[in-house]
């Protein structure tokens, strides 16, 4: 049996360790801001850790190409980054032991060139009240 100050100690080395591991996990998901750069240099994106884009920089050279292709390029870097961000946010969890519950929920990336599956065709809706008489008529009443 522990006497008071025993117990004492070691609630406040618990607490100096959950504090110690919240300062770590703080600056670790500050740090997972992600830069990624084409093979060719002329595009650069930066991710926040929430996977919002804060910076893009294209050189002249970038700019030479058909808006589709730059528009394609540019999307393809922000998903790497955006899953680089997500992986580094995640690898912060770590420390704090909740690697495999928050890891088990980020999907992989998609494959290069993948197509989405195709969505369903929706289902006819019986309440559909679009071309009916509408609620309220133009003198105020039902």
């Amino acid at each position: 049996m522990q006497t008071p100050d025993e117990w004492l100690a070691d609630f406040e080395a618990k607490v100096a360790d959950l504090q110690q591991k919240a300062t770590d996990f703080k600056q670790a998901v500050e740090s997972s801001a992600t830069t990624k750069t084409s093979a060719d240099g002329t595009i650069a994106v930066t991710v926040a850790p929430n996977g919002a884009l804060t910076n893009l920089t294209l050189t002249d050279v970038a700019l030479g190409t058909t808006g589709k292709a730059l528009a394609g390029q540019i999307m393809a870097l922000v998903v790497s980054a955006r899953q680089s961000a997500a992986d580094s946010v995640a690898g912060a969890f770590v420390p704090l032991g909740g690697a495999a519950d928050i890891v088990q929920h980020i999907e992989p990336p998609a494959e290069a060139g993948a197509e989405p599956a195709p969505r369903k065709r929706p289902v006819a809706d019986d309440e559909d009240f679009s071309e009916s008489t509408p609620v309220y008529k133009d003198n105020d009443s039902w």
